[in-house]
């Protein structure tokens, strides 16, 4: 081996990597041994090939981890010629890595001689023969570390390094043998970055990226990486290329795309319970009047439910198995012409998708059915609600399972738009098979229509999910079960072969599939069962509350919702949107049975169980109009609720489209190809963010600049295993990104403290520092020092911990300095000093504790509890901001305490006090430090609503001081009646 091949293979590789041997070597070319003169050519075009194509090159390679004390791995490497197309001119080393083969057990290297070459027999046998010109040995490598990895035969004349192979191959063999049972694929995994090929950008796939890892950040999908280990550098690189390329799209093409093509979409869920439809359907199916439309549709004539019924059963007495049927689209009088003029609105969907849930419930409803007697009659109905309207339209697809329909309907105007219809269904019900419960689920592909057919626009996929979810209450587990397990399983088969995993993969690749999150568009339409989190009194209490405070009772309840909290904890539906719920629950109503006052039974509790959810990619605009309920059908159990929907495409001619992403992709499409070394240029190491304050954000920055000849991947790491990229109190982004040669980025590393963060950063040390780590994928790693000064404060304290200030909390060096816990206050002089500044100035003052103060007068006085200054504030007679500002400060620090001031596991026993006996008794369970707090807060409270002498005014202080005093966690399952803890309450404010 040259020197200068030493070299050239050396800067190919890691710095953990080190070639131990290499020799010149080719590919075998067979020719029939009695050929004479083909054996005669085949040598000459050996020697030949050696310098052209069939050129390899024969290298072992060892490699150690930088923080490993064990012995050697080692793995053959067979380099080829780099074709030119493939090699920019940036780039110098003209290898790529053919075949790599662990040298572990089930390796072996076999050399031998070919018959037909002739050679001296004379000559000395232990070396001669060798060096004789002409000399042609054949080496076969063997692995059985991987099903996929094939024998490889080559050709050499290098008879010495052939030698020298062999040699270094037994040594690592043995090292190998000395390590016992490991997991061989673990150790092996630093080979990665040397045999994945870049793949063609998926942006340019015909199926859609999985929306699941596009709602997450980039750095949380990127590989397990600490200084010193590496984690798969390829996966990486192509993860950071894949959203730069994305990024770069969005930017350069979808925002500044000036013609744009909007899509309107009506989403409808309906839970019929069994029954066959016997209403006008009109006010769930057509545009409301508060779906953000500037033009609203006239009501058109009210059908009665005996000409409903009379449709209905016509369609019941023709057979399902007659095939298709069309479907009546108006009623019309005999004789009338009917005409489209004029009768298309901007405001009517282009798709209308309705989704139904317990279609049947008879008894066979448990087994899998293919009536579609059912399916017809509710889309009958939908069809006699859309009014005049309904001729514009037609049935474009539906899939039913039992009881559980989605039916997609489309103007005839732009049927043509849509193709590519694929349908899918998955029973979740008993044995997790069973019709009863499941999803069904449509794709389709929506097409613009373009101005010539030879410059077709570029297409999005819209995917629809009906599903429904375990019932009753104490079914939260199973729900969540039931999500992921359809999320799974509702999968579209596409008639495509799967691709191979690797060039070596000689299994059947069977055919593709794709998932339900594999679009640009989900909608997840639905009875999801999903309950409230409250006591059923609770919640017909908050319901019943007076209309002018109703929207903050539904904010209430929403809090307890199980939807809200299975997505707020990732516990499942994560990524998804839904606008806040502003109707009132939809289920349940009962006819014939005891119901309340509002209609709801009184033996099932209300909740939201119907539900519509949508996520999308950032390639279409998604603009949700309006979501809303229509209690007026009262057909069921259930009432149906609505969507309207805005989908933004821009207008892109596809080819174009591809075009500029090719463009993109040839840019950065070598990264891991690449032989020079990716670098980039700190224009800072050091970062000095200065005084952080809690909730004021400080920002510092620095430029990365990519001074190299390739691409570069960069990202934040850890300093050790599982350690995170940066501590809690710094925020930095991007957190990973990628350069082209000469481009510059700017890093923002920034500070905003919450209370999570307060609550340690109050505890330790004022002075902050960390060591970030910068890690250029496939490169070295770069080192930056964060400082600042933590400006402690008062907020985010435990209130016994803050009663053991010797002064002010600014002014504490060390947790040493605190009062020992015999002569801590009797209450923190923070919450002391808001009190008596309310009692002595603001006792009177017009929504005290119910209007939000100005954040800067927040700000303000917040320092000044901090630092022990004096409140030198000036108020206005007729300005009750001050007051309003001093009031919003106490709330905002009851708010932020780590616990609340009565502990929670005392909040079960508040809900159950009847008297204000009782309620003073229960006092006796507080510490010291949290009593004297409650007495002080609810004397203010009690002396205000005396002063007003408003019964109003107490329930509105009452909702806003338990939320704070008595502090559920919301994340949790496990919740106190609301309604308890007010009652507990006002007792002592009343």
């Amino acid at each position: 081996m040259t020197e200068k091949l030493d070299i050239v293979l050396q800067a190919f590789l890691r710095p953990s990597e080190v070639i131990r041997v290499a020799v010149e070597a080719a590919t075998s070319v067979a020719a029939p041994e009695s050929d004479v003169g083909a054996i005669s050519e085949r040598i000459a075009v050996a020697s030949t090939e050696l310098l052209h194509r069939h050129k390899r090159i024969l290298a072992v390679v060892s490699h150690q981890e930088p923080q490993s004390g064990d012995s050697e791995l080692g793995c053959v490497f067979i380099f080829k010629h780099k074709h030119p197309i493939h090699a920019p001119r940036m780039i110098h080393v003209n290898y790529v890595v053919e075949h790599t083969f662990p040298i572990v057990e089930g390796f072996s290297i076999d050399m031998a001689q070919p018959r037909r070459n002739t050679l001296d027999l004379r000559a000395n046998i232990h070396g001669n023969i060798l060096h004789q010109p002409r000399t042609e040995l054949s080496v076969t490598i063997h692995s059985d570390f991987s099903t996929n990895i094939k024998p490889v035969s080559l050709v050499t004349h290098d008879t010495e390094g052939l030698r020298s192979v062999l040699l270094e191959c037994k040594r690592l063999k043995d090292n190998s043998a000395q390590r016992g049972q490991v997991d061989i694929t673990s150790l092996f995994s630093w080979l990665a970055p040397y045999m994945t090929r870049p793949r063609r950008p998926a942006i340019l796939s015909p199926i859609a990226p999985d929306l699941r890892a596009l709602m997450k950040p980039l750095y949380t999908l990127l590989s397990s990486i600490s200084a010193g280990i590496p984690g798969d550098e390829i996966s990486d690189v192509a993860l950071i290329r894949e959203d730069w390329i994305r990024h770069k799209v969005r930017e350069e093409v979808i925002a500044n795309h000036n013609e744009t093509h909007k899509l309107r979409i009506r989403i409808g869920t309906f839970n019929v319970n069994g029954k066959l439809p016997s209403q006008d359907l009109s006010a769930w199916v057509r545009v409301s009047p508060d779906s953000d439309s500037s033009v609203l549709i006239p009501p058109f004539n009210e059908m009665s439910p005996l000409s409903i019924g009379s449709i209905m059963r016509n369609a019941m007495e023709k057979s399902p198995e007659s095939g298709p049927r069309a479907l009546p689209l108006a009623s019309t009088q005999p004789g009338t012409k009917q005409s489209h003029t004029g009768m298309n609105d901007v405001a009517d969907p282009d798709l209308l998708v309705l989704a139904f849930q317990e279609l049947d419930l008879s008894t066979e409803a448990l087994l899998y059915s293919t009536k579609t007697t059912r399916e017809d009659a509710w889309c009958t109905a939908a069809f006699a609600g859309l009014g005049e309207k309904a001729i514009l339209y037609e049935k474009l697809a539906s899939k039913q399972l039992v009881g559980i329909l989605l039916v997609v309907i489309v103007k005839k105007s732009v049927k043509s738009c849509y193709s590519d219809i694929r349908a899918t269904y998955v029973g979740a019900g008993i044995m997790g098979i069973m019709g009863n419960k499941g999803a069904t689920a449509i794709r389709l592909t929506y097409t613009p229509m373009s101005s010539t057919q030879s410059d077709p626009a570029r297409s999005t996929v819209l995917t629809f999910v009906n599903s429904h979810l375990a019932a009753f209450d104490e079914m939260y587990d199973r729900r969540n079960a039931d999500f992921h397990d359809l999320s799974k399983r509702l999968i579209f088969d596409t008639g495509m072969p799967a691709p191979q995993s690797s060039e070596n993969d000689v299994q059947s690749p069977g055919l593709m599939s794709i998932s339900v999150f594999e679009t640009d568009a989900l909608f997840w339409m639905a009875d999801l069962n999903y309950r409230i989190n409250l006591p059923d009194n609770d919640i017909r209490v908050l319901l019943s509350i007076k209309p002018d405070s109703h929207d903050t009772e539904l904010d209430v309840l929403q809090k307890y919702d199980q939807l809200n909290l299975v997505r707020r904890t990732r516990v499942a539906f994560e990524g998804f949107v839904e606008r806040p719920l502003t109707h009132l629950p939809t289920y349940r109503f009962s006819t014939g049975v005891a119901t309340d006052h509002q209609g709801y039974d009184i033996k099932r509790k209300p909740a939201w169980t119907d539900r519509i959810l949508h996520m999308n990619s950032a390639m279409v605009t998604l603009r949700q109009l309006s979501y809303s309920s229509h209690p007026e059908i009262t057909m069921s159990d259930h009432k149906p609720v609505s969507a309207d929907f805005q989908l933004t495409l821009a207008s892109l001619n596809a080819a174009t489209f591809d075009s500029f992403v090719e463009d993109l992709w040839r840019e950065v499409a070598v990264i891991e190809e690449s032989a020079g070394n990716p670098s980039v240029k700190l224009s800072n190491t050091m970062v000095d963010l200065g005084k952080i304050h809690y909730q004021q954000r400080v920002v510092g920055s620095m430029t990365l600049e990519n001074d190299g000849k390739v691409p570069c991947a960069f990202r934040f790491i850890g300093a050790e295993p599982g350690a995170a990229a940066h501590p809690r109190w710094l925020i930095i982004n991007p957190m990973a990104g990628l350069l082209l040669p000469g481009q510059k980025v700017t890093v923002t590393i920034s500070s905003q403290v919450d209370n999570a963060v307060a609550s340690e950063l109050n505890m330790g040390p004022a002075r902050l520092e960390c060591t970030l780590i910068l890690h250029t994928v496939l490169g070295k790693d770069h080192f930056i020092s964060v400082t600042g000064e933590y400006a402690r404060t008062c907020f985010a304290n435990d209130l016994t911990w803050l009663a053991r200030l010797r002064g002010p909390i600014r002014a504490l060096k060390s947790v040493s300095e605190l009062l020992p816990e015999d002569q801590a206050k009797t209450a923190p002089k923070e919450v002391m000093r808001l009190i008596k500044w309310l009692m002595s100035n603001a006792t009177e003052v017009h929504g005290l504790f119910l209007e939000p103060g100005p954040s800067a007068l927040v700000q303000s006085i917040r320092e000044c509890l901090d630092t022990d200054a004096e409140f030198h504030f000036s108020q206005s007679n007729d300005d009750p901001a001050l007051a309003w500002a001093f009031a919003d400060t106490l709330l905002q620090f009851l708010a932020s305490l780590p616990e609340a001031v009565f502990p929670t596991a005392l909040h079960a026993r508040c809900g159950q006090v009847t008297s204000k006996e009782d309620a003073f008794e229960l006092l006796d369970q507080l510490p010291s430090v949290p009593l004297n707090v409650w007495i002080s807060v609810t004397a203010v409270l009690h002396y205000v609503t005396q002063q007003a002498s408003s019964l109003l005014l107490v329930e509105k202080l009452v909702a806003v001081f338990s939320e704070v005093l008595l502090r559920d966690d919301t994340d949790s399952s496990i919740t106190t009646s609301v309604v308890g803890k007010r009652n507990f309450l006002r007792y002592f404010i009343a």
